[in-house]
């Protein structure tokens, strides 16, 4: 288990201007924004497979990390690129990222999704350019912006719990009927703020997010990115514990969303 957590939490996309060559009737790519990752853009028509979305923040931003969640792409992309740029136009963009392909579900069934990290980019645009050789694609959510990273993780041991909200009755037969749900984790983890500038972004964090906005969390970025990252909400506010040194005690309880 990697020593430290990533939590992606302030997401730029959200407050973006949103443009895709192509998107069928019903399915906008505006639904990116939307918190719900099966409320999904949708590609339609055009050469098989590919289009891209062209994201504008209105003035530069900073990005750092960008991630996706929801796809239907069941085999690597032949083209999957993160791009920016000052200007709308793609022809040599200043900044380019190949992103990673990941099955979802993973082979244990996980949710999993495509996350990556690169040196800060300061952009009007952005760019998620794809090319799928078997046709059109759904993507469910993304995320675009900077990640907190606390220095240290109070404990390498984490909790994890698979939660089935299925309902089963019986009917007056004595036969079982049940109403399957999708299945969700929840995550239990602990982290030290060390100083006094992670100690800030950590209280920036939750009051961005609160208890009602869903978030990124990579428990294990540097060895598992795609198994153990979780798109979600904290179940409860995350409670802070003074040590009695520099260092404070951030404990959490984490829900994924279905």
């Amino acid at each position: 288990m990697s020593e430290r957590i990533m939590l992606l939490y302030n997401n730029l996309l959200d407050s973006a201007t949103l443009t895709a060559s192509s998107a069928a009737t019903g399915f906008p790519a505006s639904n990116l924004q939307h918190p719900f990752r099966t409320k999904v853009w949708r590609t339609t028509g055009g050469t098989p497979g590919t289009a891209n979305l062209v994201i504008d923040h209105g003035t530069a931003k900073a990005v750092n990390c960008v991630a996706l969640i929801n796809y239907t792409w069941a085999s690597a992309p032949g083209t999957l690129n993160f791009e920016a740029n000052a200007t709308d136009s793609w022809g040599a963009p200043s900044f380019s990222q190949a992103l990673t392909w990941a099955a979802t579900p993973s082979a244990n069934g996980n949710k999993a999704c495509i996350i990556k990290t690169f040196a800060s980019q300061t952009y009007r645009y952005n760019r998620l350019n794809v090319a799928y050789a078997p046709g059109d694609w759904d993507l469910g959510r993304m995320f675009v912006g900077s990640y907190f990273q606390p220095t240290y993780n109070y404990r390498i041991e984490w909790t994890q719990n698979v939660v089935d909200p299925s309902i089963i009755a019986r009917s007056i037969g004595g036969q079982d009927h049940i109403d399957q749900i999708e299945k969700f984790r929840e995550m239990g983890f602990s982290f030290l703020a060390d100083t006094q500038a992670q100690w800030e972004t950590y209280q920036t964090m939750i009051n961005h997010v609160g208890i009602n906005k869903d978030l990124f969390i990579s428990f294990d970025y540097t060895n598992e990115p795609d198994e153990m990252t979780i798109y979600g909400k904290f179940s409860v506010l995350p409670g802070a514990t003074n040590t009695g040194t520099t260092y404070k005690q951030i404990n959490f309880s984490f829900r994924e969303s279905r």
